[in-house]
């Protein structure tokens, strides 16, 4: 019965990997002042910043929203992991970008493109060979087995200085987007990246990318911007540390990610409160 699991587990990573291989031959390049869909204003962000859309696919994306249900629970959210970025959601991460005058990060938004991704990696030139084509390999092997046009999950990878965004919620990818700026800053950016793949580890970029975040949201938006990208940036956080939790314990993993996702809404939601009242 096991090994029957396996060999449909595996049956339905390839299937998926098929379903999206055509899907990056339909996908946009776009940049200032370069947007063939009206859709999309492109024309009104602060600076140049490649951005990329997958075309759309209503069956991947659907079966992408259904995978994403565990994580639309945990953030409270329906908006994660829906495969469908609103114009603003772009704009907002690519402001951020420019503000942060990281034009050579591309933006992938609900894309994907091995070949693409692959070609990202061998240019990239802040992140040594000896870490490109080691853990840069492995993560270019996820990439293409788990592609997160199926599995979701935001992520801005290091090796092919790349935002991948599959959810419409601006906090997300504003926190990946800080970790990108976080690797820019490093000395040694890859043997950076790669110890924030330890178990744990990982929460000193995620500190610093969600402190980072709180900041330029408080100063250049709203105070209800403010609470309510900190709620989503405080649950994102706790089902991180829940997640890395469960990465030594695998058998509380679901249960560290649900209570930390109930102490990051209950923490925003004090603060938020505490906040309002000054």
């Amino acid at each position: 019965m096991r090994k029957q699991h396996k060999h449909n587990t595996r049956l339905i990573a390839w299937m998926a990997c098929l379903l999206c291989s055509a899907e990056a031959n339909h996908a946009q390049t776009l940049a200032l002042g370069d947007n063939p869909d009206s859709s999309m204003p492109c024309d009104n962000f602060a600076a140049p910043v490649e951005v990329e859309f997958g075309s759309r696919r209503p069956v991947i994306d659907t079966l992408g929203w259904v995978v994403g249900i565990p994580q639309k629970l945990l953030l409270w959210d329906r908006r994660a992991d829906n495969h469908n970025i609103s114009p603003q959601t772009v704009q907002e991460v690519t402001d951020y970008i420019a503000y942060s005058g990281l034009q050579d990060v591309r933006v992938r938004v609900n894309q994907y493109d091995p070949i693409g991704n692959w070609d990202r990696l061998v240019e990239n030139k802040r992140i040594a060979p000896g870490w490109k084509y080691t853990v840069g390999t492995l993560k270019q092997l996820q990439y293409i087995f788990l592609p997160g046009r199926i599995f979701g999950g935001d992520e801005y990878n290091p090796f092919t200085n790349t935002v991948n965004v599959y959810s419409d919620i601006p906090a997300m990818a504003l926190a990946e987007s800080a970790y990108g700026r976080d690797v820019h800053q490093r000395q040694y950016p890859g043997s950076y990246a790669t110890a924030q793949m330890l178990p744990l580890v990982a929460m000193w970029h995620e500190t610093i990318a969600t402190d980072e975040v709180l900041t330029y949201v408080s100063i250049r938006g709203s105070s209800e911007q403010t609470q309510a990208i900190r709620d989503d940036l405080y649950a994102r956080y706790g089902v991180s540390l829940g997640g890395e939790m469960g990465r030594l314990l695998p058998d509380g993993s679901l249960v560290f990610q649900v209570v930390g996702a109930v102490a990051g809404h209950a923490t925003a939601a004090i603060e938020n409160r505490q906040l309002s009242h000054y």
